[in-house]
């Protein structure tokens, strides 16, 4: 193989007696410049540069197939966006909601998401389906500082059961900072426990501490499943039990039996199945 004739080339020939890149140069030195007027580039195709003949070559296609697009075809008829579509989502309709991206904007995006959210379920389903009548029904926020609150918190929120509530205000209407209310709040604990303990029942199970007491006090304070005595004092000592399907309290239990109901899933079955089990294996 002859090397290059340029001077102090070195490469390998590649046609003409000259290596690929002198081969290029001088054959681009020789070619006309591109017919489009204004471009400096030589011309490779039809008298026109690389650049222009792809367009020119693009604007000859067919238009894609779809109605309203006016983009050239790519394959099966179809530009390259409804192409790529249909290859990845088996239709080249647009598959988006028509308000994608228009929810996350909105200034009640997040108090949707939040309420939605709610473990147990704490929003009627016909909001949860539909965010704009969510949007409808409770109107604009009244201002930065106001959430978004239920009247009776043992019902799920919903088109009668919701108000706006400000936030960081005590009963005089003060305004406070949220280290001024965290404090306020730990006093508030140790003046009036039991309001807040109704409270915490109220929201969670939907009873009051009354409601605790008399359950209490038919249990003799004792557990509903092992008999264990519990200080009428220690409210936290016996848990309220409630079914996780339907929400409905089922009674006071000690820690040890409201962790072993959960650990068996609340399932009869279950708990069955353990007794005969350690009853077969008990020592005669």
């Amino acid at each position: 193989m002859t090397d290059c004739t340029y001077q102090d080339c070195g490469r390998p020939a590649f046609a003409r007696g000259v290596c690929r890149q002198h081969y290029d140069q001088e054959r681009k030195f020789r070619a006309r410049p591109c017919s489009i007027d204004g471009c400096r580039r030589a011309s490779t195709r039809k008298g026109m540069c690389d650049v222009h003949y792809r367009a020119d070559l693009a604007k000859k296609k067919p238009l894609c197939t779809i109605a309203g697009c006016s983009a050239p075809q790519k394959a099966h008829g179809l530009c390259d966006k409804h192409y790529q579509r249909k290859w990845k989502h088996g239709s080249a309709d647009n598959t988006r909601a028509r308000d994608w991206g228009s929810r996350e904007k909105h200034p009640l995006y997040k108090t949707w998401t939040w309420h939605k959210r709610g473990v147990p379920k704490t929003m009627v389903q016909e909001w949860a389906d539909d965010f704009w009548l969510f949007v409808d029904t409770v109107g604009e926020k009244p201002g930065e500082n106001y959430r978004l609150r239920r009247h009776e918190i043992a019902k799920a929120i919903g088109p009668d059961n919701f108000f706006w509530d400000e936030k960081y205000v005590v009963g005089d209407g003060t305004a406070m900072s949220r280290e001024e209310r965290a404090a306020y709040m730990r006093e508030y604990r140790k003046r009036r426990p039991r309001n807040v303990r109704s409270t915490q029942l109220k929201k969670q199970y939907g009873i009051t501490l009354d409601d605790w007491e008399a359950m209490f006090a038919a249990q003799e304070g004792r557990c509903a499943v092992c008999g264990q005595v519990e200080e009428a004092e220690r409210y936290a000592n016996l848990a309220v039990d409630h079914c996780h399907t339907y929400g409905n309290v089922r009674g006071l239990l000690c820690n040890s039996c409201i962790r072993g109901l959960g650990m068996f899933r609340d399932d009869p079955q279950i708990l069955e199945a353990a007794a005969a089990y350690l009853r077969s294996k008990a020592r005669s």
